[in-house]
């Protein structure tokens, strides 16, 4: 490879002091290069000629993500976009005599992979005029829309953040020989939404620098307890709704001690709120006095899970706990609990993030499954089983996000 790129190099090459290599590998190839050239005998390339790295759209996407700013022909400046990868989208044409290939002779597959190459190159040579025109027309069909897209985004970005821009482009590109990952600069700089347990840690160490009461301490892991216990009493209304009133001896007892382990995490949960509320609030209110809207986020009519969680004798699921925001911002005042407000927000906003990341990763996997399976059927019957195994993947651990 090393004694092609530079016979290739010294090649008709007058005059030509900037060169773009693209070379599946690129990103590992070029790191020693010019080292492994210097220290050769037999190896030389013309001091004047600046070799760029880069890598095909095809395969870089296979490589990490940094390796797509840094060595994506998209982002080196100057080089136009062509189809290097033609020969390898033909080998799909090939798929159709694969079968009856298979169990060919050598001469026989030979005979049969050249017909069906030849009748290939004919079809494409018959019909290059159409698809050249055709694609002619997409290409200046696209290039009218793209210019009034850019436009767009170039009136609406402010003019000090443009020229910022451009500057940090300029350096990106004049030092992208030297150091390929100033150009990351291209890259997309999202930052991911905190977590619940990270906004919770957060919240300790918060508490753990201001030195605040012993009693105010933990009030944000209380807090995080309350919404599971939240979670888990969704859970279990829908585990008890798609149970129904008639189900077997175990389902009856695998519910019975899902609501015992519930009651128990409620109870605590419960006598902890003395701690943190005060003395304004009363354990044994009733629950009528809370803000129920726990089953405003489920799909089914709530008057329904009321009457399934009826058959059973305790229903820890439609148990309202004393979160401050079941207690509303009047009853936190009298408790003097009005700076607990603000902390739940915080941790719902934590769960909010936690739901959309969970229903994320939930299409993701269902794309996937998608594709590997439902697409890749090749009968009814098959197509239908992949079907069923695609939408019995369950749903995505999303409950209460939201208050």
């Amino acid at each position: 490879m090393d004694y092609a790129l530079c016979e290739a190099s010294q090649h008709n090459m007058e005059g030509i002091t900037r060169a773009v290599t693209f070379y599946d590998i690129n990103c590992q190839y070029n790191k020693h290069l010019q080292v492994q050239v210097d220290q050769s005998r037999f190896l030389e390339m013309a001091p004047e000629l600046t070799i760029i790295p880069g890598i095909r759209l095809w395969h870089v996407h296979g490589h990490q993500d940094s390796c797509y700013v840094q060595y994506a022909s998209n982002f080196i400046e100057g080089i136009g976009r062509i189809n290097r990868e033609i020969m390898e989208t033909l080998w799909a044409r090939l798929n159709l005599i694969s079968p009856a290939a298979r169990g060919m002779s050598s001469p026989h597959r030979k005979e049969c992979l050249d017909y069906q190459m030849n009748d290939s190159n004919f079809c494409k040579m018959i019909r290059m005029k159409k698809t050249l025109c055709r694609k002619y027309k997409l290409v200046r069909n696209g290039i009218a829309e793209s210019g009034k897209a850019f436009d767009r985004l170039n009136e609406a970005a402010p003019t000090h953040s443009k020229t910022e821009w451009l500057a940090r482009e300029r350096i990106a590109q004049s030092s992208r020989l030297n150091d390929p990952v100033v150009m990351d600069e291209y890259e997309i700089n999202i930052k991911k939404a905190p977590s619940k347990k990270e906004i919770e840690l957060r919240l300790l160490e918060e508490s753990n620098a201001h030195n605040v009461a012993p009693s105010h301490r933990s009030v944000a892991v209380w807090i995080s307890t309350g919404l599971a216990i939240e979670e888990a009493q969704i859970a279990l209304l829908v585990k008890v709704r798609r149970v129904g009133r008639r189900c077997t001896e175990t389902q009856r007892l695998d519910i019975a001690r899902q609501c015992n382990r519930l009651q128990g995490q409620i109870d605590g949960f419960t006598w902890s709120a003395l701690t943190h509320l005060g003395e304004g609030f009363d354990a044994d209110d009733e629950p009528d006095d809370l803000n129920v809207d726990i089953l405003d986020d489920l799909d089914d009519d709530p008057v329904e899970f009321t009457k399934t969680s009826d058959t059973w004798m305790n229903s820890p699921e439609l148990t309202v706990i004393p979160l401050p925001s079941n207690l509303g911002v009047d009853r936190c005042r009298r408790c003097m609990a009005e700076d607990l407000i603000p902390l739940e927000m915080s941790l719902r906003e934590g769960q909010a993030n936690d739901a959309l990341h969970n229903l994320h990763i939930h299409l993701c996997n269902k794309a996937i499954l998608f594709q590997t399976t439902v697409r890749q059927a090749k009968s009814q019957a098959l197509k239908t089983r992949a079907t069923q195994n695609q939408h019995r993947g369950g749903r995505p651990k999303c409950l209460r996000s939201t208050k």
